[in-house]
């Protein structure tokens, strides 16, 4: 199995505090919420291909955040994915989640993008809405009041590169795509930062997965939706 492993980090709370902003009196305890355990399946050929995320939860911290339009999380949790019959020849793996100030995340068709089976159309909700912020984690998304974004995860570059990247100044910024080989991979990420600023409003999340794999000829998609949680 290949396996890689995403770790956030916590800078930004040391930065609020350098900034001056701490909220006042004693600071509350973290709360941790463990989020769903969701299965997709995808029939390609004679093949089926199985993505699952566990472990999945979201940490929140009140000391962290001291502005009443600003709210994020912590968040962990395991993909997995696992290819059945044919001959399985890798894939990739690509995570993050919707983030909705003032809407509601789990009724909402987000586009993620791409062609074909990659995410364009496949509907997860009863009204459509095109994200109208794109980033990664590690940070919050500035949303207004209805709309819609989306944070990859993202995960550190291999330490050496590969033939051809060293032509590529950029070879060592964090990637969003993690690509594994064989039958099975799985995709490992602990305490990366997701979150809104600027909403006034309730906000929320919901995580989704794109996988794409080879099987003989063929190239199949899937796209993982959790249900969707509660930003503080």
């Amino acid at each position: 199995m290949t396996t890689n492993t995403l770790r956030g980090v916590t800078a930004i709370a040391g930065a609020a505090l350098l900034c001056g902003v701490a909220p006042v009196g004693q600071a509350a305890a973290d709360t941790f919420q463990r989020l769903d355990t969701k299965t997709v399946t995808h029939r390609v050929g004679d093949s089926t291909i199985t993505v699952t995320v566990n472990d999945h939860t979201a940490r929140f911290s009140p000391g962290m955040v001291a502005l009443p339009t600003t709210r994020n999380a912590w968040v962990s949790g395991i993909v997995s994915v696992t290819v059945t019959g044919g001959s399985a020849d890798g894939g990739s793996i690509q995570a993050g989640y919707a983030v909705g100030c003032q809407v509601d995340v789990g009724k909402a068709n987000v586009s993620l993008g791409g062609g074909g089976e990659s995410g364009t159309g496949v509907t997860d909700g009863s009204f459509g809405v095109e994200p109208s912020v794109k980033g990664t984690s590690g940070a919050s998304l500035s949303l207004a009041a209805g709309s819609i974004g989306t944070q990859m995860l993202t995960y550190d570059a291999a330490k050496w590169p590969a033939p051809g990247d060293e032509f590529d100044a950029g070879w060592m910024d964090p990637g969003t795509a993690f690509n594994f080989k064989g039958r099975t991979g799985s995709l490992s990420f602990q305490d990366q930062t997701i979150g809104v600023d600027g909403c006034a409003g309730y906000a929320q999340a919901k995580f989704f997965a794109k996988v794409k794999a080879t099987v003989g000829g063929d190239r199949g998609s899937v796209v993982l939706w959790g249900k969707p949680f509660s930003l503080r």
